[in-house]
């Protein structure tokens, strides 16, 4: 037994899993980053916008 044959064998199984499952789910997946992306940055103004109104109210903006 030398190295090619362990590493072969663990070389088809990625090509596989690359051919097989993440191209055909790529599509879904990146438009589902793309919508959590939007979601994410919609709370984080959201917060922000609360956090900017009370540092107003209290005096802590300069």
């Amino acid at each position: 037994m030398n190295l090619q044959s362990i590493l072969y064998p663990i070389a088809d199984f990625l090509t596989w899993t690359f051919e097989n499952l993440l191209v055909p789910m790529a599509g879904t997946f990146n438009w589902i980053c793309i919508a959590g992306g939007f979601v994410g940055i919609a709370i984080w103004l959201r917060m922000q916008k609360r956090f900017t109104q009370k540092a107003e109210r209290e005096g802590g903006i300069i």
